[in-house]
């Protein structure tokens, strides 16, 4: 049963070369050591791309990267998040789906969020993210209730900053309350705030993984490098450093 937790990922973004590359590198490597690891699945709780609509480049990469995974039988399994998504539906996300390499994860019927099995019997639900936080009213307005009386182990994913998880330099963001996500979940897979984070909800934990790799030069000073998080059959879960370079930070003072 275990199974590996991104988010963020972010692919493409970055305007210099180098540093765009350095993220693709992350990627990969996370999925390297998802092989290696001999996960069940591996589950991406939102911006995966930077855009919802990234250059040929950055899909082709990505495409390459995930049919690795493929070939090893592991199910990726996403939610587009506040980066890419997109209203109108025109979505790199789709793209990959109809290509058999991701499953989309934020799907509805009849109003009513969709839960599905995986093959090792995890079963995962989950609804996207949008920017401005514009998800957190879909949440009053989709079925979810059925989804808490499913039996089995349950994952659910969500792209979205929730007030009791907020970290004290973004708190005069307003964010939803924890209480708007299902119940009866044994893990919640969030993914938004750039902070790794674990807590409790429920009966299971909720984390935030932080992002697989620094998307600004803030993040770079500030956290050196990301991860992700990997967690095995006795609900063990440990953040897995992906670290592509060493980051030096130099102060100047121009007094």
């Amino acid at each position: 049963m275990k199974f590996a937790h991104l988010s963020d990922v972010h692919l493409g973004s970055w305007r210099e070369d180098s540093l765009r590359e350095l993220g693709m590198q992350a990627f990969k490597e996370s999925m390297d050591i998802c092989i290696k690891e001999n996960v069940g699945l591996i589950i991406i709780s939102g911006d995966l791309f930077n855009v919802a609509l990234p250059s040929i480049e950055v899909l082709k990469e990505a495409a390459n990267i995930l049919n690795k995974v493929r070939e090893h039988d592991i199910n990726v399994y996403v939610i587009p998040g506040s980066h890419d998504y997109s209203a109108s539906g025109k979505t790199m996300i789709d793209v990959l789906e109809n290509s058999g390499l991701i499953i989309n994860v934020a799907r509805l019927d009849e109003n009513k969020l969709i839960m599905f099995e995986d093959k090792t019997g995890i079963k995962i639900a989950g609804w996207h993210g949008r920017k401005g936080g514009l998800e957190k009213n879909e949440y009053w307005q989709v079925g979810k209730e059925h989804l808490e009386k499913e039996q089995g182990f349950k994952i659910f994913m969500f792209h979205t900053m929730l007030e009791e998880f907020k970290p004290e330099d973004l708190g005069i963001v307003e964010c939803m309350s924890v209480n708007n996500l299902p119940k009866g979940f044994d893990y919640y897979a969030g993914g938004h705030p750039h902070y790794v984070m674990q807590g409790d909800y429920s009966r299971g934990k909720l984390t935030y993984p932080g992002a697989l790799f620094p998307n600004n030069f803030k993040e770079l000073e500030r956290f050196k490098h990301g991860g992700f998080y990997i967690v095995d059959d006795k609900m063990d879960i440990r953040w897995q450093p992906v670290k592509t370079k060493d980051v030096e930070s130099l102060q100047a003072d121009a007094d």
